[in-house]
């Protein structure tokens, strides 16, 4: 089936107009339908849960913050409301509060109920694995996945691939026994922020149960994310002391990640946090 043909099966109405967004595994439109609704609609030629794991994420997300109404999804496409954008000079603080928000949903274990992906790349969760160590979970579902992942596409030596090994004995006195299992949106980047007319809204998803903290790091990466977002998200989610010797481990996970992705323009930046790591 095509694009219009899930769009005319999921919503009983027809395609008018479609813009492409973006082209790829994963296609997005813009989408005109005649009874006057603007849809964002992503598809994929070869079917898996992707994309509805991503519309059970903003539905499970939309608890807490501003997502996207679902229209549908499939194993082919998603369909969302089309969020228009605005300006509001609110909208950093916002986004620290709605964060701080979603980080009080908690949970018993870390990791999800589902496998899911963070860009191209699988995000394992420990499905049914009922962990209560964040270190552990860090280092065996995050860190030690994306490193062995780097070493055989030789985007690290193995001199890199032994030093990184050397992280998972820093964790335990680093990651606190007392860290909590909360909500993350698991993407945060600015791109993921759409400006809204009624405020911020989150999208592209890569959810589980982690640490609060874990979900700031991406946003020092890229920037987009003024004083305002941090110094509200800290009213309601004060950081606890050793923030700044933790901070690194969480940006390391998405250096080796976009190094997977990407390529070696990320390779300093998985050596810097690392050598951070290691020294503290």
């Amino acid at each position: 089936m095509s694009i219009e043909q899930h769009i005319e099966s999921h919503l009983d109405c027809k395609v008018i107009d479609k813009k492409t967004i973006s082209a790829g595994e994963i296609s997005s439109y813009k989408v005109s339908t005649s009874t006057g609704l603007s849809i964002f609609a992503k598809y994929q030629d070869i079917g898996n849960n992707n994309l509805i794991n991503q519309a059970s994420e903003l539905v499970l997300l939309s608890e807490s913050m501003d997502t996207p109404k679902v229209l549908g999804s499939s194993k082919y496409c998603l369909l969302l409301e089309w969020i228009e954008k605005s300006h509001n000079s609110n909208d950093q603080a916002e986004i620290g509060i709605a964060l701080a928000k979603l980080h009080k949903c908690t949970n018993q274990y870390f990791g999800f109920d589902y496998d899911n992906t963070i860009g191209e790349m699988p995000q394992y969760n420990a499905v049914n694995q009922s962990i209560t160590s964040w270190s552990y979970f860090f280092w065996e579902y995050r860190l030690l996945f994306q490193i062995k992942y780097a070493l055989k596409n030789k985007l690290i030596s193995h001199k890199e691939y032994t030093k990184l090994l050397l992280i998972k004995s820093k964790l335990k006195k680093i990651l606190s026994s007392s860290i909590k299992p909360s909500l993350l949106h698991g993407d945060l980047w600015s791109g993921n922020v759409i400006s809204g007319i009624n405020g911020p809204v989150f999208i592209d998803t890569s959810c589980y149960y982690g640490h609060s903290e874990a979900d700031l790091a991406l946003t020092y990466m890229f920037g987009g994310f003024s004083n305002d977002f941090y110094r509200l998200y800290e009213v309601y989610s004060p950081l606890e002391p050793g923030y700044e010797q933790r901070k690194p481990i969480y940006m390391l996970y998405h250096y080796l990640n976009h190094l997977n992705i990407f390529g070696r323009s990320y390779h300093s930046g998985v050596l810097s946090c690392t050598n951070q790591i290691l020294d503290s």
